[in-house]
């Protein structure tokens, strides 16, 4: 197999992928899902990638503030093949610390449930901080995510001008 097909099967699993994990009887989610914003963020860093096609001409880009566009290009692949295929976390190591799967939050929600000698009030509780916790974490992450989806356009089009293609 050649490498374009190969990149070429490989976008396509992801597209796919992201479309199984939103089934549902509806053909469509609401505009503010998160589901909405990951297929989004999906689509633009798909853009960004059959955009730039010499990714070291990145390196000849201004650089704004700490946002190295080289690295914002590969960070921004990273990212999405990890939301995409989740991997290990001792796989990904980030600035020397490793990234967890797990939040305080759920593995306190996840050991208070599990422990017998809670009472049914306690855990009504336990399970509403748990769900609060998790409403607020899914607000970041919607926010992340857009943000992340405007620095992928942004990355797009300080390309196409570079390399003189039309915007």
């Amino acid at each position: 197999m050649s490498f374009n097909t190969d990149i070429s099967t490989k976008l396509e699993n992801s597209r796919n992928t992201l479309r199984k994990i939103a089934r549902h009887d509806d053909t469509e989610f609401s505009k503010q899902s998160i589901l909405n914003d990951m297929e989004k963020f999906v689509k633009m860093v798909n853009t960004m990638d059959e955009t730039v096609l010499v990714p070291s001409r990145l390196m000849n880009l201004p650089q704004e503030g700490d946002d190295d566009p080289f690295n914002m290009f590969a960070m921004l692949n990273d990212l999405k093949t990890e939301l995409l295929w989740a991997g290990d976390a001792e796989d990904h190591v980030e600035r020397g610390r490793r990234v967890s799967d797990i939040s305080d939050t759920e593995s306190d929600a996840s050991s208070a449930a599990g422990d017998s000698g809670i009472d049914g009030e306690e855990e009504r509780e336990s399970t509403a901080r748990a769900a609060a916790a998790c409403r607020k974490h899914l607000r970041g992450l919607r926010r992340s995510l857009r943000h992340l989806t405007a620095a992928a356009a942004h990355l797009t089009r300080s390309y196409q001008e570079e390399v003189g293609a039309p915007v």
